[in-house]
């Protein structure tokens, strides 16, 4: 059985939101299921202190942003 977190499901017809794949393609396999979990969950500072799950439905193209900039800041990082 497969479980998925509600702010990722669209209430109208329990599908998943479209924003939510585009979030999971720019993380690709950099984030297994709980890292995922916890990025959803953790305060952002690039989403002004807010959740990127309290964003998801209203403002998706922020969190789509903020998971890109968390990818670009890992690429810095490894580029040193």
């Amino acid at each position: 059985m497969d479980y998925f977190p509600g702010y990722g499901l669209d209430p109208a017809g329990y599908r998943p939101r479209a924003p939510m794949g585009q979030v999971l393609k720019v993380f690709g396999g950099a984030k297994d299921g709980w890292g995922l979990a916890g990025w959803f969950l953790a305060v952002n500072s690039v989403l002004g202190g807010r959740r990127p799950q309290d964003l998801l439905a209203t403002k998706p193209e922020r969190v789509i942003a903020a998971a890109q900039d968390e990818m670009d800041a890992v690429a810095r990082a490894l580029a040193g």
